[in-house]
Parts: structure tokens; sequence; C-alpha cells
């Protein structure tokens, strides 16, 4: 049981997107493609959520309970926080009071209250709604978790609490997770492996495996792991940080002094102050004199 993909090529209309991107996502893996933005990470997790036809190129997947992650909450407006977490349940058949004690049990793990539960989305500040969104599809106990950026808009500590709440979830249930990011330090945070993609057309261009199980890496690991892969060519070409670095240092230099060619008439130049159109005109020696 795995996902596999082979050689996947993608194009809208005339502009190929993906250009044969191949990867392999065991059982309880987790798997972080990283890239700047355009080189088609969401087009990707797309094709293997089935929300797009494969083009080209093969794919295959043994897993049976995949759950999908958006950038967005995605919360039904017109639905309580309960009600949005139990909806995937429901759309299984799960009965109404089976599907809601199962939403409010997973609501709470991830640190919803009674009074969120209650709320509806337009009562939720971001980060619950984030949270509502995170329950929402770990309550279906998926056995691939695809991920698109959900917890990109959150504060640094919010960030860090669901990315605990995720490990422990993945660990404990031994679930598959598939995830895109443009942040390389949560990849390297979140994954046992990490694929660095470049753009035009999006491809992967560098392999990189974490030390260490994700929920014992140090602030000062990820970080040090983080500095060291930004110094790998390839990942600083895909995303552009050495053709930023040239332009700061082209800005940075004085302009050059601009000499003339040998045997160039140069124009002479007056050192002279120029005159003052305001100051008192002095009379001459042929100025007439009034008495």
């Amino acid at each position: 049981m795995s996902l596999q993909l082979q050689d996947v090529h993608h194009s809208y209309a005339l502009t190929e997107v993906i250009g044969g991107v191949s990867l392999t996502l065991p059982p309880g893996g987790v798997v972080a493609l990283v890239g700047p933005s355009g080189c088609g990470k969401t087009t990707l997790l797309h094709l293997c959520a089935g929300l797009l036809t494969l083009q080209e190129g093969a794919m295959h997947s043994g897993f049976a309970k995949p759950a999908l992650m958006f950038q967005q909450p995605r919360l039904l407006p017109w639905q309580t926080t309960a009600d949005n977490i139990a909806l995937g349940l429901r759309a299984q058949g799960v009965a109404r009071s089976d599907a809601r004690t199962r939403a409010q049990a997973m609501g709470q793990m991830v640190g919803l209250d009674a009074d969120a539960l209650a709320a509806y989305p337009h009562q939720l500040s971001g980060g619950m709604q984030s949270r509502a969104a995170l329950a929402r599809a770990l309550v279906l106990q998926p056995d691939l978790l695809l991920v698109d950026e959900p917890f990109a808009a959150l504060d640094i500590g919010l960030k860090a609490q669901l990315h605990r709440l995720l490990l422990h979830h993945q660990v404990e249930q031994g679930t598959a997770v598939l995830m895109i990011t443009h942040d390389l330090m949560e990849a390297v945070r979140l994954a046992d492996t990490v694929l660095v993609m470049a753009a035009a057309p999006g491809r992967i261009v560098h392999r990189h495996t974490p030390s260490g199980a994700a929920l014992t890496r140090s602030d000062a690991m990820v970080y040090h792991d983080t500095a060291e892969l930004l110094r790998v060519p390839v990942v600083r070409e895909a995303f552009g940080l050495d053709a930023l670095q040239e332009e700061e240092r082209a800005a940075s230099e004085p302009a050059a002094a601009v000499l003339p060619l040998p045997g160039a008439r140069v124009p002479r130049v007056s050192l002279a102050p120029p005159a003052d159109p305001g100051a008192a005109q002095l009379p001459t020696s042929r100025s007439r004199q009034c008495g």
C-alpha cells in the first residue's frame, strides 16, 4: 500500500506546469513537496486527490481512505463548527448523532471548546477555523492525508500547536501524509522526506532527508537543517536566491566613473561660482555717475 507517481506531466492549454515528476509515499510516511509559487505543487496534489485528470505518466494509490485539507478552511457558513467537522462523516452515511459525537470529540482534541463547537464559522477566529478544518479531515481517520498549505496564514505559535497536533495524530494512526508548502522550515520540521521543486515546468530537483523522527526535532536542529538546505545550489536556484543576491550586490555597488577615451575632446568646466541674479550690480568704469 503506497502512493506512486511515475513521470507525471500536466499542462494547462499550451503551458506545461508539471514536467515529469516521480515520487513514492509509503504507508505512515510524511513527504513534503516544497518550492516557489507557480512550480505546480497544488496541481500535483490535486492530481493525487483525483480532482484533476491525469494527462501523462502513471499514478497508483493503494490507500483506501484519503482526505484533503485545502489552503482555506472552507467551512459551510450555515453549519455550526461541530456540524462542519461532521460533514465528511455524514457524507459517508454515518448517523447524525454518532457523527456529531465523534466530531465533538475530535474538535476537543484539536483544542476547540464547547462554545467554539456550537458557534458558526463567522464567529470563529482564523486559528479556530483552521483547527476545525484539521478536525474535519482527521475525524475521517484517513490512511492518506493530502495537505495543501493550511497553516500558511497562521502566526508562529498557533502554527507550532497545529504541527504538534498533526504529528501526534499521524504517529498514533499511522497516517501517510503528502503535504505541499513554500516554507522550507515547515517541511524540515514535519516531513520524513523533503522534495524540492523548481518551476517552468515543475520538477523535483533535490531530495533531502531530515534526521530523526519529526516529534523529536528541536528548534535548533530544524534551523540548522534548513540553513544547510539553503546552501544547496539547486535549491537556491529554485527559489531565485542567487539572482536576488546578485541584484542586491549590484544595487549596493557605487556607480563606476566614466573616463574619456584617449584623444577625446573634454569640455572645459568653469569652477567659478554661478552669478547670483539677486545680487546688486556694481558700476563699472564706464558707468555714468549721478551726483
